[in-house]
Order: C-alpha cells, then sequence, then structure tokens
C-alpha cells in the first residue's frame, strides 16, 4: 500500500505554514513540566504554531499568554525558563494575574490612552491543562476537549506515572534538518531498530521480531480511525542493568514486568518513554521548517527517597546515552529528508506499517484533504 502522504507533505512551504494553523493551534501541544513552575512566578517560554508563548504561575494557577507585550509587541521573557512577574522590559509596562495592563509608568503624560482603550490592552491568554507534571496547552479560541486527543485510560496512565518524576530535570535541544513528522513515523516503526540501532538499543529489548497481528486497513477502516486513536502506551521487556541508585528512588512499577520499556505516543509530536520506571524521558520534536525541526529532550529519574549526591551525573550519563540512540536516527532521517524531491514516488508501505497509514489519514482529515 502507498503512503497517503506525497514527498511534498515533508517540502512545501504552504502545507507547513498550513500545519501551523489547522494541527498545532488547534491541538493539546505539550508545552513543560509543571514541577518547574511551582515557585511564584515561575514561568517557561514556548513556540508553538509560529506563536511565542509565556506559561506561567500565577498565584498558583498556571496560565498561558502570548509572549509579546501589547505596547510594541516586545517579549516579556527571554529566557526559557525563569522567575519574575511579567513586565516589559523595553518601557516598563506590567501586566497582572489575568493579562491586563496593571501599570504604564507615566501613562497620562506619554501616553493619554483614553479609559476604553486602557481596558482593552491585555495579553492574549490560552487554555492550560495539566496531566499530572505535564502541562499543555490549546491556542484554539474553543479548544476541543482534551479527551478528544487523548483517551481518559491514557490520561490517568500519565498522570500515574509522572506524580514519579524527580524535581531535577535536564533539558537540551537539537536542531535537525528534516520534517517533524518524519520523527514522530520513526518512533512508531520498531522495525527500524535492528537495523539503525543494532549495537546501541537493540540489545537491550526483547529479540523477537516484530510480527503482524491484523490485515493492513482498508478505506473504511482508514477513515474510521479518530484522532484519539492515535496517542496509546505500549511496554516490552528490557534488560536493566541494576544500579546502586535505583533502590534510593521511587520506582514507577506498572502491571508490566519491573524490568520494562514503557512507551507513550502522544499525537502530534511527542514520545514520552520511561526505562524501568527509573527513568524518564520526554522528546518532541517541535517543526521549524517544512525540512526543520528542533528534538527538545526532558529527562528526569523518578523521585529520590533521600539525596542522592550523584543524581547530575547519573542524569548526564544517561543523556548520553539516549542521545547516542538519537544521532543514529538523525543521521538516517536527515539523508531521507534531503534526498526527497516534488514530484517522486509516494513511499511504499507493509502491513507492519498499518499505523502509519491511520496517523496519515487523520493528518489529512485535521488539515482538510481528506478525500
Amino acid at each position: 500500500m502507498q503512503s497517503q502522504l506525497t514527498p511534498a507533505h515533508y517540502l512545501d512551504d504552504s502545507i507547513f505554514a498550513r500545519e501551523q494553523e489547522r494541527i498545532f493551534r488547534k491541538l493539546w501541544i505539550f508545552v513543560g513540566l509543571q514541577g518547574l513552575l511551582s515557585e511564584p512566578d515561575a514561568y517557561l517560554t514556548r513556540t508553538i504554531g509560529g506563536i511565542p508563548l509565556v506559561v506561567q504561575n500565577c498565584a498558583g494557577v498556571l496560565k498561558a499568554f502570548v509572549n509579546q507585550c501589547a505596547h510594541r509587541q516586545m517579549p516579556l521573557m527571554f529566557e526559557a525558563y525563569g522567575q519574575g512577574r511579567l513586565a516589559c522590559k523595553y518601557h516598563g509596562w506590567v501586566y497582572d494575574a489575568e493579562g491586563a495592563v496593571k501599570t504604564i509608568p507615566h501613562a497620562d503624560s506619554l501616553y493619554q490612552y483614553p479609559d476604553a482603550v486602557r481596558a482593552g490592552l491585555c495579553l492574549k491568554q490560552f487554555a492550560v491543562q495539566t496531566v499530572g507534571q505535564l502541562v499543555f496547552v490549546n491556542l484554539d479560541d474553543t479548544p476541543l476537549p482534551i479527551t478528544e486527543q487523548f483517551s481518559p485510560s491514557l490520561l490517568a496512565q500519565l498522570e500515574g506515572i509522572s506524580v514519579h518524576f524527580s524535581p531535577q530535570v535536564i533539558h537540551a535541544t537539537m536542531p535537525v534538518r528534516y520534517n517533524w513528522k518524519l520523527n514522530f513515523e520513526n518512533v512508531l516503526d520498531s522495525n527500524h531498530v535492528a537495523y539503525v540501532h543494532p549495537s546501541t538499543f537493540r540489545p537491550l529489548l526483547d529479540k523477537r521480531p516484530p510480527s503482524v497481528s491484523a490485515p493492513a486497513p482498508d478505506a473504511s477502516a482508514l477513515a474510521e480511525t479518530r484522532l484519539v486513536d492515535l496517542s496509546f502506551s505500549s511496554h516490552m521487556p528490557m534488560a536493566i542493568a541494576p544500579m546502586p541508585w535505583h533502590a534510593l528512588v521511587d520506582r514507577y512499577v506498572d502491571t508490566a514486568p519491573a524490568d520494562s520499556y514503557y512507551n507513550f505516543f502522544l499525537y502530534p509530536n511527542i514520545n514520552f518513554i520511561s526505562v524501568g520506571g527509573l527513568v524518564f524521558l520526554v522528546q518532541q520534536f517541535n517543526p521549524l521548517a517544512p525540512d526543520r525541526t528542533e528534538v527538545a529532550f526532558h529527562l528526569m529519574t523518578a523521585q529520590e527517597q533521600q539525596r542522592i549526591p550523584a543524581l547530575p551525573a547519573i542524569l548526564w550519563g544517561h543523556l548520553k546515552g539516549e542521545t547516542r540512540v538519537f544521532e543514529e536516527d538523525r543521521a538516517l532521517l536527515e539523508e531521507l529528508q534531503s534526498h526527497m524531491h516534488a514530484g517522486a514516488a509516494r513511499a511504499e508501505h507493509g502491513a507492519y506499517e498499518a499505523l502509519l497509514q491511520r496517523v496519515a489519514a487523520v493528518y489529512l482529515r485535521l488539515m482538510g484533504d481528506a478525500a
């Protein structure tokens, strides 16, 4: 079966612009971890769908605003993470917890805004939803219920596992030269592991080859695939070498064997994994251009039962291992992107790639291109 997506879906600027509008400005998008926003006025900044955002702890409530002063559009916050009031460094405008202008220096002498105009000076606000330690934002004026994107059972799983996160988090961002969809398709493809990661990732997993339990979907099955079906969890046995620090953390254990590799696929651009409930990694594929993506890593261990002096070194060691695996994927995906060209044939999919067909079907529906 041929892919439903053409090379243009990975190359075309106009298609990329529609993705920003119809996917990233419509769906719930992960922005960060709640533990990093626990202090008063703690904030993080992100760009979603081309729109700059600041998410801030406003008197104990997480709120998301456009990260642009209403005066001259200067960003209010420059750093990825920080702590400070909503104030513009350019001309000193200060905003309250609702995003309304609180003070304007020399308002009467310099600006002379009528009361009706001043009342309308505010930051656009967006919907925020927390799922355990995971924070999501939706940019739409009428956001869809989050349960239409992630099932209640999946949300419960995410809440249950994320409460085990340690507050110590290591972050990394990596610019790559390929389309964001290639990364999501890649993490859904278990068949590539034996060929791309034979000495890094593959030896840790079940050695049995992947199998197909259902036939490839026909047109009717694709039409019935829902947005909520694209996000799900899985687990598989994993060989985890015991380390002394494992006994010092509050390990997450599900109904799966303790030594399992947990995998959460959250459409459109998150792969959240856990190594045995001991280490957690959130990977996010942020689109920058048709052929450019920023991959963001958020890595932490399970919460410590007592202080672990070596924890920073443990985090760096795990990040090094994760980035080694990632670099193996990156090398191939950048080659794949660089050889795409307009007018080329569509990719061929086998039965095991049924999920890629389902993802493409919902993607085309969201884009307004479904037949």
